[in-house]
C-alpha cells in the first residue's frame, strides 16, 4: 500500500468523522413575520437555540417504580382470570390436537397412494400444517404449566 494510498483512506475517514460531529451541532430556529419556519445549523439573528437530540440524550439509569397508589387485584379475582385462562388454553389445546390427529390421518392416505405432482404438493402443505400443529400443541403445553 502506497502513500498516495493511505492519504485517500485518510481523507474517506476524516470525512466519515465529520459528518458524525455535525449530527450533534446546535439547530436554530427563525420565523418570519410571514410565519414560515425555518431551521438552520447557522446561529440567526431572531432565531430561537434548540437543542440537538445527541446532546439531550440521557440515559435512563432506574427502574420506574410502581406507584403506592396503582390499583392491584385481590386474589379472588386473580383466581378467577387464570381459571378463565386455564380453560382457554386446555380447549385450544383438545383442538390443535384433534386438528393434529386429522392431519395425520390425510397425510397417511395421501403417502400410501401418491400419483402425480399434485398429491405430492398436498402431501406437502399437509406436512407443513402437521409442523404447525405440533408447534402449536408444544407452546400451549408451555403455557399451561406456567399457570
Amino acid at each position: 500500500m502506497g502513500t498516495p494510498s493511505i492519504f485517500i483512506i485518510l481523507i474517506l475517514l476524516s470525512f466519515n468523522f465529520t459528518s458524525i460531529s455535525h449530527a450533534g451541532s446546535t439547530i436554530y430556529k427563525h420565523v418570519d413575520k410571514d410565519g414560515n419556519i425555518t431551521f438552520t445549523n447557522r446561529p440567526i439573528t431572531g432565531g430561537q437555540k434548540l437543542q440537538s437530540a445527541l446532546q439531550s440524550y440521557r440515559p435512563h439509569t432506574s427502574s420506574p417504580k410502581t406507584l403506592n397508589h396503582f390499583p392491584k387485584e385481590n386474589a379472588n379475582i386473580q383466581n378467577k382470570r387464570d381459571i378463565k385462562r386455564r380453560t382457554i388454553l386446555e380447549h385450544e389445546l383438545a383442538t390443535e390436537m384433534r386438528l393434529l390427529s386429522e392431519t395425520q390421518k390425510n397425510l397417511a392416505i395421501l403417502q400410501h397412494d401418491h400419483e402425480n405432482s399434485l398429491q405430492n404438493e398436498k402431501i406437502k402443505q399437509l406436512q407443513s400444517k402437521l409442523h404447525r400443529h405440533n408447534n402449536n400443541i408444544t407452546a400451549l403445553k408451555m403455557e399451561l404449566t406456567k399457570l
